[in-house]
């Protein structure tokens, strides 16, 4: 018994086609929707579409051959009429699938015409508006990673003040309170109602007294802060203080960064950290704990450590620029340190500068004779620093 077997595959073949046909714009459409979402970039749409167009301009042939040797092995009656005035079966999909790349161009288009279109406020503005400050952008340059991250800066590197991260001054309604937020920065380990009062007062302060004076440098630093920052609500003794560093500390850390790892932005650190400094520490204000408890020497001292220890570095580097500018910020804190000298004398008899060199030991003196704590006279080191630096630069031995 013979079996004719042509009517089954053709059934299997329009099965086929059809199911990829269907999968084909199932698939177109479920990218539209994709597209639309965001979920899907254009030019990986377009690839899919290009895909679909190939795949069913390849399977519509076939399932269209199907249909018509089906419908003859049927011995089925096709009417010529109307086959010749329908479409072609393949022209669906391409037309389908051209659609769908137009609406994806035109979308694009206007897309960019929209995104790309100036605004009519900036066209407006002239040269003059676009010079204010409101418009220029902060090209701040950020501090070393070794700086923690801090939204005020408590400084005594000079007159005391409290600054944003900014450089704006925080203004306190009582001198007290911005006391109590820069004793508070300078000792991160006595943050305690009971050891602020001994420290800041001589004698007993009344409860009231410190409680609105801890009020008020509360709501200074909400006002100059984003809220995050500042003095926290505390019912017992700790008072907790976020986001305020000293430059001191700033500083120091700045000092250890450049000790331990030279190379890795030793010479950054340092210059942010001395940029800090802008007079004698704690000048300006008469805080009676700075001084009993040797912050102020230990400031004086860290920045004379920081400015020679720049000063080698440069010194190192052949930068004069820099040597004279890190020995200037040391000096601006402590005028007349020795040392600090003593690299500019070197440095200028280094560069056969006779007339930096006699200004500079010439301001010394002048220096020497304005102190009442001094008769006048340089010191023995000194001294013979000026005699070897100025014989030396006679006869030749500094440079050519």
């Amino acid at each position: 018994m013979n079996v004719d077997v042509a009517p089954v595959v053709i059934r299997v073949a329009i099965l086929v086609g059809a199911g990829s046909l269907s999968w084909i714009l199932g698939s177109l459409l479920l990218d539209i929707v994709r597209l639309v979402r965001g979920a899907l970039t254009t030019r990986t749409f377009m690839g899919a579409v290009a895909r679909y167009l190939v795949v069913g301009l390849v399977v519509t042939p076939v399932v269209h051959g199907a249909g018509e040797a089906r419908a003859a092995t049927c011995d089925a009656d096709v009417d010529e009429s109307d086959r010749s005035g329908s479409p072609p079966l393949w022209l669906s999909p391409l037309v389908s699938g051209v659609t769908a790349l137009g609406v994806v161009v035109t979308r694009d288009a206007l897309r960019r015409r929209v995104i790309g279109a100036p605004s009519p406020a900036v066209e407006l503005l002239s040269e003059d508006d676009l010079s204010r400050d409101q418009f220029v952008i902060d090209e701040r340059i950020h501090g070393p990673s070794c700086v923690p991250p801090h939204d005020f800066v408590a400084g005594v590197l000079g007159p005391v003040g409290v600054t944003t991260a900014d450089g704006d001054r925080v203004k306190f309604a009582r001198t007290r309170s911005e006391e109590l937020v820069v004793w508070l920065a300078l000792h991160p380990s006595k943050r305690f109602r009971s050891m602020a009062r001994a420290d800041m007062w001589a004698e007993p302060v009344k409860d009231s007294t410190f409680a609105n004076i801890t009020s008020d440098a509360r709501r200074a630093l909400h006002v100059c802060g984003d809220g995050g920052s500042g003095l926290a609500v505390t019912l017992n003794d700790e008072l907790v203080l976020t986001g305020v560093a000293s430059d001191v500390d700033i500083l120091r850390r700045c000092v250890d960064h450049a000790r331990r790892w030279p190379e890795d932005g030793g010479m950054e650190a340092l210059r942010y950290g001395l940029s800090l400094v802008r007079g004698t520490p704690f000048s300006g204000a008469s805080y009676g704990w700075s001084d009993s408890t040797g912050l102020a020497a230990d400031a004086v001292m860290l920045v004379v450590q920081a400015a020679c220890m720049l000063a080698d570095m440069c010194v190192d580097a052949h930068d004069p620029a820099g040597v004279y500018w890190a020995t200037g910020q040391g000096l601006l804190a402590v005028p007349g340190q020795e040392d600090l000298l003593s690299h500019r004398l070197r440095w200028h008899a280094e560069r056969r500068d006779r007339v930096g060199l006699t200004t500079e030991w010439r301001a010394y003196l002048r220096l020497l004779a304005a102190d009442p704590w001094s008769d006048g006279s340089p010191s023995p080191a000194m001294a013979k620093l000026w005699a070897e630096v100025d014989s030396a630069l006679q006869v030749g031995k500094y440079g050519d």
